[in-house]
């Protein structure tokens, strides 16, 4: 990663960026980034719940989906999505 981002919306778009390309890792950190910077953007912790449920990180998933759910209860059919699959997973 290089540059300087400074908003989450340019960490969020830097991740989604890294992870269209297969950089995970990266990723990850670039969405964790944009929650450093916003503890409530929902967008990044959702993404970001996605992206430890493909990696097969249940854990971190689980986490992930449930403070988006608590941050944007109108995604709950999504969210759930995760959760399900991640309990059953544990």
């Amino acid at each position: 990663m290089s540059g300087t981002y400074e908003s989450r919306y340019e960490h969020y778009r830097l991740a989604k960026s890294l992870e269209a390309n297969g950089r995970y890792d990266e990723a990850l950190v670039a969405y964790a980034k944009a929650i450093e910077v916003s503890s409530d953007y929902a967008h990044a912790w959702f993404y970001k719940s996605r992206l430890h449920q493909k990696l097969h990180q249940y854990k971190e998933a689980k986490c992930c989906a449930e403070k988006a759910l608590e941050l944007a209860p109108s995604w709950e059919k999504h969210i759930k999505a995760i959760l399900s699959d991640c309990e059953t997973k544990l």
